[in-house]
């Protein structure tokens, strides 16, 4: 009796195909993850924190 593991060409599909699967469930998961993160924004405390370093540098040329 052949096994998922035994060599054959069925077996080498299926574990093809596992790999296959796991990875776009790991990628499904990475982009709903990354997709999460753009829709929370940037915070406003952070945007006034950029505006200072971006004035503090203008400052610093003249």
């Amino acid at each position: 009796m052949a096994g998922k593991n035994s060599g054959s060409k069925d077996g080498r599909r299926t574990v093809e195909t596992k790999r296959k699967n796991d990875h776009a469930l790991i990628a499904s998961k990475l982009r709903s993850y990354y997709d999460s993160i753009i829709d929370e924004g940037t915070p406003s405390h952070f945007l006034d924190l950029l505006e200072r370093l971006d004035e503090a540098e203008r400052n610093s040329k003249d």
